[in-house]
């Protein structure tokens, strides 16, 4: 294991207050072709373009997650969500409606269908529960990626589909541009944020 790794898999166990999790969360995800975990590979491609990420142990976390997400970055306790979500138990104090993104909304939240370790890109398809609005209006975009379905390169993401969607977006970052006056500007023609929570166990 070399130094930078070790380096890498130290700061992430000592992020979270179960390091027991984290450090099974990564070890088992070593792959030969980046001579390092995929999680690791992903963190670091998606922290680059700007991107940030948290990992929680399984998915009955999620909402408490997101609502805490809205409060350190001061947004209202409102967001859209991917109807596939609805289940969760989201806490009483988080307004929230299942549909389609509309101008008005700040906050979205969405399943992936894969993250590709190789870029930090997260794959996501369009559906009826999960229209592409939500991926490109909100001002800030929460992504929910499951462990299992982390994937080393963009190749591997077609042998994992079962029929074509309509639309496949896969996103690298927040949105952005250099256009205007060779001045790099978040959220040109998209989220700003791109926040993924990526969760070791479904239940």
């Amino acid at each position: 294991m070399n130094q930078a790794r070790e380096s890498i898999l130290r700061n992430i166990r000592q992020g979270c207050c179960d390091g027991e999790v984290v450090k099974n969360l990564v070890d088992d995800f070593i792959v030969e072709d980046f001579g390092e975990s995929l999680i690791c590979a992903f963190i670091n491609q998606l922290e680059s373009v700007a991107g940030t990420v948290e990992l929680i142990p399984n998915a009955k976390e999620i909402p408490f997650v997101v609502s805490d997400f809205l409060q350190v970055h001061n947004l209202p306790q409102k967001v859209v969500i991917d109807a596939r979500l609805k289940s969760l138990p989201w806490p009483n104090k988080l307004r929230r409606v299942f549909r389609a993104a509309q101008a008005e909304d700040v906050v979205s939240v969405c399943g992936a269908f894969a993250g590709i370790a190789e870029t930090g890109s997260v794959v996501l398809l369009s559906s009826s529960a999960s229209p592409t609005t939500l991926n490109f209006l909100p001002d800030s975009h929460i992504v929910i990626l499951r462990k299992e379905d982390l994937v080393a390169q963009i190749e591997d993401v077609w042998g994992r589909l079962d029929s074509m969607p309509r639309s496949i977006n896969i996103i690298t970052g927040p949105s952005r541009t250099a256009d205007i006056e060779q001045t790099l500007q978040l959220g040109a023609h998209g989220p700003r944020r791109l926040h993924v929570i990526l969760v070791d166990r479904c239940v």
